[in-house]
């Protein structure tokens, strides 16, 4: 199976996102989340473009690599008038390192990232439930 629909928390996408991978080669694959969430005013959009590697592991277990770049975009309405508000583009990369467990249709993935961007290098994690149709 080749496609992949998955939900993750604390992961590329942010908070939370929705995304898609699509399997080109064996171990080797290609991926997108996104993800919009509203905290008090601001509204955040997020999206992540990765390249997903299968290091090492059985037919159920494997370490897994990922590479990417997430570009964010934040928005905070006037709540006065005479200001138009605040709109702030972002771009920046991401590097991790998990876990996956993968039944004949249930992927669970857990892993370690980098972020790096404007704002500097931080850490995060993520978890994501996806399932191959």
């Amino acid at each position: 199976r080749r496609h992949l629909l998955y939900a993750e928390a604390l992961g590329k996408g942010g908070l939370y996102g929705l995304g898609y991978e699509y399997t080109f080669a064996p171990g080797l694959a290609v991926g997108a989340v996104g993800s919009y969430v509203v905290l008090r005013d601001q509204r955040l959009t997020t999206g992540a473009g990765y390249l997903h590697a299968r290091l090492f592991g059985g037919r159920h277990h494997a370490a897994f690599a990922e590479l990417g770049v997430v570009l964010a975009r934040s928005v905070v309405p006037s709540p006065v008038e005479h200001w138009d508000g605040l709109v702030d583009h972002g771009a920046g990369g991401v590097a991790g390192l998990g876990w996956e467990r993968v039944g004949d249709r249930l992927v669970v993935r857990t892993q370690l990232e980098v972020l790096a961007g404007h704002g500097g290098v931080a850490p995060w994690l993520g978890l994501a439930i996806g399932v191959r149709p």
